[in-house]
């Protein structure tokens, strides 16, 4: 964008993994309306993610977003890695140094928050509940816990705590409403036990309530707001919804209960698009963005999916290891913990011992990965072909382990109600929407580098030399600020069954 053309405001809507090969079908069925809108009436692309496996993961391609440079020049690998270790400025801090508010909702990379004019909420898998502004903590405070609630990782709150924490919300923008969206769905899980994948979205639906208030109050100039349901449902029920792709198909029982879960998540991702859409002025660009995408999850090793192994107790299951020096103990994604270990020693008997647990019957020989990032470690148990037989773990390095080993009961819970049935992609989506916005182009060869570099443009904030992508001005019908850089597609590696390092085994 020129100089001399005025600054417009910018809202990121960051809808983690969605891909058209499920919103293309879905729109075509007469549903999805908002996004059908977004294509018909903006600009669209279908981005790659410059990142491959081992390091095509959201913790790392949203930063790319974020930063528009790549993971070997930001620096993220680990979910939620302390900011002083990510060697890029974020595109939320070149807008607030060129003096634009800002207002920055559960994304990835924005932990420790800061004062900012404006606000920052960081995403659920934060270490702490702090924000900026202050006041807006008890919203960090319920998406941390409801997400490790999810996770099982902490217990519900009984109907008095959760009165109590609705009364508190309120105040920060929570609508009776949503309240009563709430109560209809815990009622139906009284009901129908088996509903209870719809909790998922409430969460966002919660989270857009907060949002809205904080963006009528603070107008700031660049926003941001993220969610993962969408993501979450395709990961454990794409083959309940489709398992023309897969190669096992679904139990007739498992499409009865989760069958509808997928395009419900697109439905809510729809209704939430249309409520966005309402919200910003004609002053404001709408951005729908993805990091990557999905695809369903079909390997040989792995025919009727994978069965997913998490911790019972990662602290206890530590203590087991014989590892001490532990500090920050962080669950993450499922079943992936990570942990702080200060002392360089203790950090490598920690990697010795963990990477000589040896399992016995199991798909694979090794019970856990285990990844370094600087002081902290990403410790996983591999997952299952099969669930039956016995299953015996080994800590062949640590003393004093029991030499029969352990049953995979007494170390780990096998018990997420389907296996995992979407992975990663490279290809995720794009949709510009505003006034000025080319209505129905389609922009070919675009990647994840490109977002940082149009978002400054369109708000008028300089681009610096160390951004690598293009800005996408085709969209508002401009020639772009800089020469347009030609990307090449990376090599790809070839098909494996056996996980990576960064691949959740």
């Amino acid at each position: 964008m020129s100089p001399t053309t005025r600054a417009r405001r910018v809202l990121l809507l960051e809808f983690n993994e969605l891909t058209y090969t499920i919103i293309d079908p879905l729109i075509e069925r007469g549903k999805l309306p908002n996004f059908a809108k977004l294509k018909r009436e903006g600009t669209w692309s279908a981005p790659d993610a410059v990142e491959r496996p081992p390091h095509l993961d959201p913790w790392i391609t949203w930063v790319t977003v974020h930063t528009g440079v790549d993971s070997s020049q930001h620096g993220a690998f680990v979910l939620e890695q302390d900011s002083d270790t990510i060697r890029a400025k974020r595109s939320w801090d070149y807008a607030v140094e060129a003096g634009k508010s800002v207002g920055i909702f559960g994304s990835i990379s924005a932990y420790p928050p800061r004062p900012v004019p404006g606000f920052m909420i960081p995403g659920p898998f934060a270490p702490s509940n702090d924000t900026y502004p202050p006041y807006a903590a008890p919203i960090q405070a319920l998406n941390r816990k409801y997400t490790q609630v999810h996770q099982k990782n902490e217990k519900e709150d009984s109907i008095f705590d959760m009165m109590k924490r609705g009364v508190d919300l309120l105040g920060l923008g929570l609508k009776p409403a949503t309240c009563a969206r709430i109560a209809r769905q815990l009622a139906h899980e009284k009901i129908d036990p088996h509903v209870k994948w719809r909790r998922v979205c409430l969460q966002p639906l919660i989270n857009f309530d907060f949002f809205e208030a904080l963006y009528k109050r603070y107008q700031p100039d660049y926003a941001t707001w993220h969610t993962n349901h969408a993501a979450h449902y395709m990961h454990h029920y794409w083959r309940a919804w489709d398992d023309s792709k897969f190669l096992g198909p679904a139990s007739p029982e498992e499409k009865k209960h989760y069958g509808k879960a997928v395009e419900y998540g697109y439905e809510i991702a729809d209704e939430l698009l249309g409520r966005f859409v309402q919200l910003v002025d004609r002053d404001t660009v709408l951005i729908l963005k993805t990091s990557m995408g999905q695809q369903p999850f079909a390997k040989e090793m792995y025919k009727d999916g994978k069965i997913v192994v998490r911790f019972k107790n990662f602290e206890r299951f530590l203590q087991t290891a014989g590892i001490e020096g532990a500090s920050d103990l962080v669950p993450t994604m499922i079943p992936q913990w990570n942990v702080r270990f200060k002392d360089a020693e203790q950090r490598k008997r920690a990697i010795d011992r963990l990477e000589g647990i040896r399992a016995v019957g199991a798909t694979f020989e090794r019970g856990v990965s285990v990844e370094e990032n600087g002081e902290i470690l990403t410790v996983t148990p591999f997952g299952l072909a099969k669930r039956e037989g016995e299953i015996r773990y080994f800590l062949d390095r640590t003393p004093g382990a029991k030499k029969e080993g352990y049953l995979i009961e007494e170390l780990f819970a096998v018990d997420t109600p389907t296996p995992k049935e979407g992975y990663h992609h490279p290809t995720g989506v794009l949709m510009m929407w505003g006034e000025g916005i080319s209505k129905g182009l389609h922009l070919e060869r675009t990647t994840n580098l490109d977002i940082a570099p149009t978002i400054l443009s369109l708000m008028n904030v300089p681009i610096p030399d160390a951004m690598e992508g293009n800005v996408l001005s085709e969209a508002w019908g401009e020639v772009s600020p800089r020469p347009r850089i030609e990307w090449t597609e990376p090599t790809k590696p070839a098909e494996h069954d056996a996980p990576v390092v960064g691949e959740v085994p």
